[in-house]
C-alpha cells in the first residue's frame, strides 16, 4: 500500500481500537481497553443524554456459524445490576465463542449509562495519572458514540466539549451513531440524504460553537459518524456528498466531520435455532437483528474501500479519516482494511470472544 499522507484531524496511533459495542460499558472494561498498549483510542458503547431502558429479555446477542448456532448459545446479561452489560467477554469460556463461532447476530439497543456518566469514568481513569497510578500510559483519544435528535446531539457535543475544556489532559473525540438497526420504529437516520444532512449541520453549529475556547488543537473535540452498510452506488455517493457540503467554519479544514466509522452492523439478519425459531428475542418480536463478525468482514472491507476512493475525490473531504470495522481479529484482517483505505481498524465481536488479547493478534 502506498503511503498514506493525509492529514488526519483525529491521531490514532497505534492505529487499533475497540468499537462501540457490549464490551465498552462499564469502567472497567474501558479502563482494560485504555491501559492495554496495543490500542490507540477507546470508543465507548453509544450512550444517549438520559441512558437506555435495556431489557435482557430482548436486548440479545449470540455468537454463531453464519447459518445456525448450537444448542445453549446464548449470551444473556451478567445479573449484578450495578453492570448493565454483557458477561465479561474477557474470561467467559461459552462455546459459542469456539473457533466455528465467528460471527454475531444482536438485537441490542444501546447503553444503560448516561453521557454524562461516563464522562465520569473518563475523569476516573484519566484522573489515575495525576495520582501516579499509570503515568505510563499514553494520553490516547476517547471517542464516545452518542446518538439522539439533532438537537441531542448538540447538546452531546456541549457536555463533551466542556469537559474537554476543562482537563487538558482528555483527548475526547465523539461518534455519532446514525446506523443502529434493532430500534422499533427508527430507521438508521444515515440512509436518508436529508435526515444525514441535519444532523451534519447541527455538528457543524457545535464545532463552529466551542472554536477557539480548546488549549489547543489536541484538545479540540473531533467529530465522526458511523454508518450503516451500504450496498450500491447511490448510497455512497449520497453520503460523500453530503459529507463534502458540510464545510467546516475553519478555513482549509473542509468538512465539518473529522472521521466516520464503517460499517455497523447489517440489519435484517436472522438467524434460526435448531427447531427452525429465531435464535434472539427482540424489540418488534422477529427476532431480526444486526449481523457482525467474520460474516459482514467483505461488505466492510467494500464500504471503506468506496468510501476512502469517493472522500480522496474532493479536497473537503480527503482528510477525512476512515475507521474500518467488520469481522476483524487478527493481523491478516488489519492489514486488509489497511490496503482498502483504513486509517484505522477497529474490531467488536472478536473483543468479545477473546478479550484486549485481541489486539496483541492484531498488531503483532
Amino acid at each position: 500500500m502506498a503511503e498514506d499522507t493525509r492529514n488526519y484531524r483525529l491521531k490514532i496511533s497505534p492505529p487499533l481500537l475497540n468499537s462501540a459495542s457490549p464490551w465498552a460499558t462499564t469502567i472497567e472494561q474501558i479502563k482494560e481497553l485504555y491501559e492495554c498498549e496495543h490500542t490507540g483510542a477507546v470508543t465507548i458503547r453509544t450512550s444517549l443524554l438520559e441512558g437506555f431502558a435495556e431489557d435482557p429479555s430482548i436486548h440479545q446477542y449470540i455468537y454463531h456459524n453464519n447459518f445456525s448456532v448450537p444448542a445453549g448459545s446464548l449470551v444473556n446479561y451478567d445479573p449484578k445490576p450495578t453492570l448493565h452489560a454483557p458477561k465479561n467477554n474477557h474470561q467467559h469460556n461459552h462455546e459459542d465463542t469456539s473457533s466455528s463461532q465467528t460471527s454475531t447476530l444482536n438485537t441490542l439497543g444501546y447503553s444503560p449509562i448516561t453521557l454524562s456518566e461516563y464522562l465520569g469514568h473518563i475523569n476516573e481513569i484519566v484522573g489515575q495519572r495525576h495520582l501516579g497510578t499509570n503515568i505510563d500510559v499514553p494520553k490516547k483519544p476517547f471517542i464516545l458514540s452518542v446518538t439522539g435528535t439533532p438537537d441531542e446531539i448538540a447538546m452531546a457535543y456541549a457536555l463533551i466539549a466542556n469537559a474537554a475544556e476543562m482537563d487538558e489532559d482528555l483527548r475526547l473525540a465523539m461518534e455519532v451513531n446514525l446506523s443502529c438497526p434493532n430500534i422499533a420504529g427508527k430507521p438508521p437516520p444515515a440512509y436518508d440524504a436529508g435526515e444525514l444532512r441535519e444532523y451534519l449541520g447541527a455538528l457543524g453549529d457545535s464545532k463552529a460553537t466551542y472554536r477557539g475556547r480548546m488549549a489547543g488543537p489536541e484538545s479540540e473535540v473531533r467529530v465522526g459518524v458511523k454508518l450503516p452498510p451500504y450496498t450500491y452506488s447511490g448510497q455512497f455517493e449520497m453520503v460523500a456528498k453530503e459529507l463534502a457540503h458540510a464545510k467546516s467554519s475553519e478555513p482549509g479544514e473542509g468538512s465539518v466531520v473529522d472521521f466516520i466509522t464503517c460499517t455497523n452492523t447489517l440489519g435484517s439478519s436472522l438467524i434460526l435455532d435448531a427447531d427452525l425459531k429465531p435464535a434472539l428475542n427482540s424489540e418488534s418480536g422477529t427476532g431480526i437483528g444486526g449481523l457482525a463478525g467474520a460474516a459482514l468482514h467483505p461488505l466492510a472491507l467494500g464500504n471503506v474501500a468506496t468510501f476512502r476512493r469517493l472522500l480522496d475525490q474532493q479536497p473537503e473531504t480527503r482528510d477525512i479519516l476512515v475507521i474500518g470495522v467488520g469481522g476483524v481479529e487478527d493481523k491478516g484482517g488489519v492489514e486488509r482494511m489497511r490496503s482498502v483505505g483504513a486509517g484505522a481498524v477497529g474490531c467488536a465481536s472478536a473483543l468479545g470472544r477473546f478479550g484486549v488479547g485481541v489486539f496483541a493478534k492484531m498488531a503483532s
